[in-house]
C-alpha cells in the first residue's frame, strides 16, 4: 500500500458531497480563488480532487447547512486562511476551526459591540424623532380637517347671504327707469 494521496474525480466528489458537477466546478473556482492554488489536473484536463480539499469543501457545505456561513465561500474563507497553501491542510486545521453557533453569535455580539453602540444610540434617537413627527401629523391632519368643516360652513352661510342679497335687490330690467315725476308715477302705480 502506498502513503500518497488519495484523489478522486469530480464524479466521485459529486457523488459523495451530493452535489451536481456544474455546482462542483464553481466550488473548485472558488477554492482555487481562496488558496491561491490549482487543483491538480487529470488526463483529460478535469479537475482532480485531493481527499483533505474533499474534506474542506464537505465541512464548508455542511458549515452553510447548519447555518453557521451564509455561503460556501464564506464557511471556505473561514476555514483556510489564504496564507496557507492548501498542501499544508490537514485534518487537525479542519477539526479545530469549526465552532457553536452559539459560540460564534457570541464572539460577533462582542467584536461588533464598540461599533454598534453610537448606531444603536442614533436609532434610538431617531426613532424617538419620528415618533415626535408623528404625534405633530396626527395634531396637523386634526387642525386641517377642523379648518376644512370650518370652510365649509363658511361656504353654505355665504350661498344663503347670497340667495339674501340677490332677493333684496331690485330686479334688473333690460330698459332703463324713468326717472323724475314720470319715473315716481309708475312706480307708484306698480308698474
Amino acid at each position: 500500500m502506498t502513503d500518497a494521496p488519495l484523489v478522486l474525480t469530480p464524479q466521485q466528489v459529486a457523488e459523495r458531497l451530493g452535489v451536481r458537477l456544474p455546482t462542483l466546478r464553481r466550488h473548485a473556482t472558488t477554492i482555487e480563488a481562496i488558496t491561491g492554488e490549482a487543483l491538480p489536473r487529470g488526463q483529460h484536463l478535469e479537475r482532480l480532487w485531493p481527499e483533505l480539499v474533499v474534506k474542506l469543501l464537505a465541512e464548508a457545505l455542511g458549515m452553510v447547512h447548519r447555518h453557521e456561513a451564509v455561503s460556501v465561500e464564506g464557511a471556505l474563507r473561514a476555514l483556510t486562511s489564504p496564507l496557507v497553501p492548501l498542501s499544508a491542510l490537514d485534518t487537525s486545521v479542519l477539526s479545530g476551526v469549526a465552532i457553536g453557533r452559539d459560540d460564534l453569535a457570541e464572539l460577533l455580539r462582542e467584536a461588533l459591540a464598540p461599533s454598534l453602540l453610537p448606531i444603536m444610540a442614533a436609532l434610538e434617537r431617531s426613532q424617538g424623532e419620528v415618533e415626535i413627527l408623528r404625534r405633530e401629523l396626527a395634531q396637523e391632519a386634526g387642525e386641517a380637517a377642523a379648518a376644512r368643516a370650518e370652510m365649509q360652513a363658511m361656504r353654505g352661510q355665504l350661498a344663503r347671504l347670497e340667495v339674501t342679497a340677490h332677493a333684496a335687490l331690485p330686479p334688473a330690467t333690460a330698459e332703463p327707469q324713468p326717472t323724475g315725476l314720470r319715473g315716481l308715477v309708475i312706480r307708484l302705480l306698480g308698474g
